[in-house]
């Protein structure tokens, strides 16, 4: 395990708890994104540099969804990601290709050493469904737009992508 996915994963665990502890008597499945992800996330580590297309810098769920629309072959993908000079895991975006190699069209890779991605893969027509729906880029941050539906019942059956949730997709 690398140090930034530990120190990712222990800063997530330490938020959640935080969290957690403050909501004693919230009735959600999840309390918190943190915990959320950390219950169903995977480890994303092999990068495909360059990226085969830029997006606009801060803009990574706009730029994400945007590319899925115009490009093929890519799965949208959401969570935390770190690397060497963050203090702090980061809610982003990402895509992954046929390979499971990250395409990030928003990091500039010139300034990352370490770069982590610790998150979810989710289905195309979830992410566009969602997207139309709230009017909002970003599935994790936007929750509060579907009344915290991820953080009350979990992310719905056939949300997430069967290639990196075999298991989970006919059980949630």
């Amino acid at each position: 395990m690398s140090n930034n996915l530990e120190r990712l994963l222990a800063i997530l665990k330490v938020q959640a708890d935080v969290i957690d502890k403050a909501n004693e008597s919230c009735q959600f499945r999840y309390k918190s994104v943190q915990r959320l992800i950390l219950e169903t996330g995977n480890l994303f580590i092999k990068k495909l540099e360059p990226s085969p297309f830029r997006g606009k810098p801060k803009q990574c769920f706009q730029n994400c969804f945007e590319a899925l629309l115009r490009h093929s072959g890519f799965i949208y993908c959401e969570g935390y990601t770190i690397d060497d000079k963050l203090p702090i895991p980061i809610l982003h975006a990402w895509l992954v290709n046929d390979a499971s190699e990250v395409v990030d069209p928003t990091w500039n890779d010139k300034d990352s050493t370490g770069l982590t991605y610790f998150g979810v893969a989710l289905n195309d027509e979830f992410v566009i469904d969602f997207s139309i729906r709230t009017k909002h880029y970003g599935i994790l941050e936007s929750d509060y737009l579907s009344n915290y539906q991820l953080l009350r019942e979990g992310f719905p059956k056939g949300a997430l992508h069967s290639k990196f949730y075999l298991n989970l997709c006919d059980s949630n």
